[in-house]
């Protein structure tokens, strides 16, 4: 069911019968057919909420039968036929409700598992959900390929000027502060500037627990930002086939040096500055040298609000 403030449990907004060849739903009617020695046996499924309603059999069903309403929690309605000499037992039937129940919530789980995984799977953030010792128990494809890095030795970092250490090291010390903590202390979010260029903002918080007795998680998000100014100058660079000496004027230019400075830098003259960047504005199509950095820029790198900032070297 859904409210005016968004979705609350469950997740799927509308409840659905399981599959035909469900193996539990047949499992218990053989359970059915076994115990009472009925020939045949069907079970009629109706979902609330307009769903399709769904028949379920076993054996050559008959006009003749047995029929015997089923107390299903949740949002279904379940009504049970059996072609046996008399009609089942009132506490098998009770116990046969509890069966269903249980069954139909196992199956509505199962869905949302799967829905949830292909969300996360096509994100182009990584997931990570660490249990309560630590460990790594769901990462998503991008979250793999980062940690087949780590396992390459490529992703080294450090925080505050500690001692250089694995990006994964350095994400489970997080993990384990969040874990412990409570409050405000609950999360942390910062970001992280790996060594390969790329920025991410990365968020770790804990996952409220359903119950005290369930198993507490810790999820981990890393969500790529956009590259370092050092790696977009060297991407624009590569891309439009600059010379050395173009490379150095751009990578002057970001930094906002007037042509007498890059002149200067270089040991070239101001005219010959003008001429590089004269050529630059040929290869990238602009005119000015605020085009040309709004195209080495590309699109806004968004800013963060206060948090810990991580180092990746």
């Amino acid at each position: 069911m859904v409210n005016r403030m968004g979705a609350s449990q469950p997740l799927l907004l509308q409840p659905r019968c399981p599959a035909q060849d469900d193996p539990v739903v047949l499992d218990l009617l053989r359970l059915v057919m076994a115990t009472s020695g009925a020939a045949w046996v069907e079970l009629e499924l109706v979902p609330e909420g307009g769903s399709p309603a769904r028949t379920f059999s076993l054996g050559k069903v008959s006009d003749a039968g047995h029929f015997s309403p089923i107390a299903v929690g949740g949002d279904f309605k379940a009504k049970l036929r059996v072609g046996s000499e008399k009609p089942l037992a009132e506490e098998f039937v009770g116990l046969l409700g509890l069966g269903l129940t249980r069954t139909l919530e196992c199956s509505r789980l199962r869905e949302q598992i799967t829905l949830l995984r292909g969300a996360l799977d096509t994100t182009s953030s990584s997931v990570l959900l660490f249990d309560d010792r630590g460990d790594i128990v769901y990462a998503n494809p991008p979250a793999d390929r980062l940690l087949s890095l780590q396992t390459e030795d490529e992703l080294l970092a450090d925080t505050n000027g500690a001692s250089v250490r694995p990006l994964f090291s350095l994400l489970c010390t997080l993990v384990e502060r969040v874990a412990a903590g409570d409050g405000a202390s609950a999360s942390w979010k910062g970001t992280l500037d790996l060594a390969d260029s790329r920025v991410m903002v990365c968020e770790v918080m804990r996952i409220p627990q359903a119950s005290n007795d369930a198993q507490s998680a810790v999820l981990v998000l890393l969500q790529p930002v956009g590259a370092g100014p050092e790696a977009r100058v060297d991407a624009f660079s590569e891309n439009h086939g600059l010379s050395p000496r173009e490379q150095e004027v751009v990578h002057l230019l970001v930094q906002g040096l007037t042509t007498v400075v890059m002149a200067d830098r270089l040991g070239i003259s101001p005219h010959t500055v003008r001429d590089h960047l004269k050529h630059l504005y040929r290869k990238t199509g602009t005119n000015s040298r605020s085009e040309l950095l709004g195209l080495i820029a590309g699109a806004a790198q968004p800013t963060f609000g206060d948090g810990d900032r991580v180092l990746a070297d």
